[in-house]
């Protein structure tokens, strides 16, 4: 009995990695809160945001993939390959938005192009909400983490979906609409969360996702 637990149990390396650099981010981004931290998030900002403006046409145009919306018609589009992993995609989204928004009332942190000056913003529609953690951020390495696994596709495929997450993090940087803490601490959220949901589905239905099960 306890050997089928351990086995029932068991995560497998690849995804106790997730789940740790997930929490490893989210307190990474919490740190913005120190002084000393907040300065040197500064100054990496106006860094990244002067070499990263020139291509704001591009981070503009992927800038969609971000959103509520487009995450609501993703989380939709998983429940295709089955109910299972479309369910526990959905209550893993939701647990990541509740804490995203619990930590931006929290929080209240001014966004760089409210707060810096010479920065603008770039974003097709303007954000009204505090700036940490990035919530584009959290949203987009979700579904990058997610949708591989529920569909099964290659490892090039994943690869191109984590890349396609971390250039829309980068454009949050260039848009000017968050700190680089804000976009590791939501695509902290967005890590962990995904983790959660993968650990889930294969816990309920006792079968590893191809990536996932070393």
């Amino acid at each position: 009995m306890n050997a089928e637990l351990n086995t029932t149990l068991r995560i497998p390396h690849s995804l106790f990695f997730l789940l740790s650099l997930g929490i490893l981010l989210l307190v990474a981004g919490l740190l913005h809160k120190l002084p000393a931290f907040q300065r040197g998030d500064t100054k990496t900002f106006r860094y990244l945001h002067t070499r990263l403006e020139r291509s704001v046409g591009f981070f503009r145009f992927i800038w969609p993939l971000g959103t509520t919306p487009v995450a609501i018609l993703l989380l939709l589009i998983l429940y295709i390959p089955g109910w299972p992993i479309g369910l526990a995609a959905t209550l893993a989204y939701l647990c990541a938005a509740l804490s995203e928004r619990g930590i931006k009332l929290k929080m209240q942190r001014p966004r760089p192009f409210e707060s810096l000056p010479n920065v603008r913003m770039g974003q097709p529609k303007p954000p009204h909400d505090p700036s940490h953690p990035s919530g584009d951020s959290l949203r987009v390495w979700f579904l990058a983490l997610i949708f591989p696994v529920a569909f099964g596709l290659s490892p090039w495929v994943y690869a191109l979906s984590l890349g396609t997450a971390a250039s829309l993090s980068l454009g949050r940087i260039a848009l000017g609409v968050h700190y680089p803490l804000d976009v590791l601490g939501g695509a902290g959220l967005g890590i962990l969360f995904a983790g959660l949901a993968i650990l889930s589905y294969q816990l309920f239905t006792g079968l590893p996702s191809s990536i996932f099960s070393l």
